[in-house]
């Protein structure tokens, strides 16, 4: 005898679909256009950028030794007054090891009757100034900065006598190019010596502790 078969909707059988993705897509993480950033988030990009962060850190050194030297000029009157009358001496002793037509008087020198005074923007303390402020900002071990603010401004001292020495001999010979020695061909000089000896110390201290340690 036939059994009875109930009648009805066929089941069919359901494959599992895909699991949704629970990663952002590349166009859900792009940030939107339209949201502008907010300025604390744009200092701090600014500030992670080493390009930037570095001349930023050179004027902030500059303005605070500037400021602080400025503020001082007149409890280091004596102080300036003794290094101009060095510096007199530094290049009188330099030009006599080649000559004795040479005077020196306070911080007056002489060549042979030529004479040029050595007043407190001659001694190169600006330029001791900037190149500071560029080593102190450079990210370098503090031995290294101490280094460099030290030998580099000695450095620069002993080249801004150089600068002097020539410019009584120019004075002295070629009067008529003192001007434009004195005024632009050692202006723009210095600017060439500050960034030479700023990487010569680089090269030969801040490498050289960075591969000791």
């Amino acid at each position: 005898m036939p059994h009875a078969v109930a009648s009805g909707p066929a089941l069919t059988p359901q494959r599992p679909g895909p699991k949704p993705d629970s990663k952002m897509s590349d166009a859900e993480k792009r940030p939107d256009p339209a949201r502008k950033p907010t300025p604390g988030a744009r200092l701090r990009e600014i500030w992670a950028n080493p390009q930037l962060r570095y001349p930023i850190l050179v004027l902030i050194y500059l303005f605070v030794i500037g400021g602080a030297f400025n503020a001082s000029l007149e409890a280091l009157s004596d102080s300036l007054a003794g290094l101009e009358r060095f510096t007199a001496t530094s290049v009188y002793l330099f030009v006599g090891l080649f000559t004795e037509l040479t005077t020196n008087r306070g911080n007056l020198v002489t060549l042979d009757g030529f004479a040029v005074s050595i007043i407190i923007e001659c001694v190169g303390l600006l330029e001791m100034l900037i190149y500071s402020a560029c080593v102190l900002a450079f990210p370098a071990p503090i031995r290294a900065r101490a280094y460099g603010v030290v030998l580099g401004c000695l450095a620069i001292f002993v080249f801004n006598v150089l600068r002097i020495v020539t410019l009584l001999i120019v004075g002295r010979h070629w009067g008529d190019y003192f001007d434009f020695f004195h005024v632009y061909f050692w202006q723009a000089t210095l600017i060439a010596m500050i960034v030479s000896v700023l990487y010569g110390w680089i090269r030969l201290f801040v490498y050289r502790e960075v591969a000791d340690g």
